[in-house]
Order: C-alpha cells, then structure tokens, then sequence
C-alpha cells in the first residue's frame, strides 16, 4: 500500500494504531466510564477476525475533538 507515494510499513501502522488509542483515550476517557482505547481495539479485532471493515453503528465517529502527532509520529496534547 502507497500513502504520498511511499510505501507504508508496519512500524507506520503500528503509529497510527498508538495514535487512535491515545486519541480514544482522550475523548472517552477510561476513568469517567468510558471505553477508550478498547473500542478501536475491539474494532481492529473485528477486522483482523473478518476480515472485512466492519459497518457497526458503535464505531461511528461522535466527537471532533483531535489529538495532535509530530511527523515522527509523536503524540503530544
């Protein structure tokens, strides 16, 4: 797979999962009930078992708010 024309590596996606998480986790946030980072990975689950994307309303975006990333890839607030 291309992104910009380069190839995307695993250590890339790797990157993007950690950023979703921590994006999760601030939106949902664990500590007031919420499920945070254990949605996205219940939903990466989901793909990996089906292999298919999943079209559970659950994972439907709710909230705009954005966790900021360098482009090395560091997650800062």
């Amino acid at each position: 797979m291309l992104f910009n024309g380069i190839a995307v590596k695993f250590e890339d996606v790797a990157k993007m999962c950690l950023f979703f998480m921590k994006n999760e986790d601030n939106i949902y946030p664990p500590e007031k009930g919420f499920k945070g980072a254990e949605l996205f990975k219940q939903y990466i689950k989901e793909v990996l078992d089906t292999r298919d994307i999943p079209n559970n309303s659950m994972y439907d975006i709710k909230k705009n708010k954005l966790t900021k990333i360098t482009k090395e890839g560091k997650i800062y607030e």
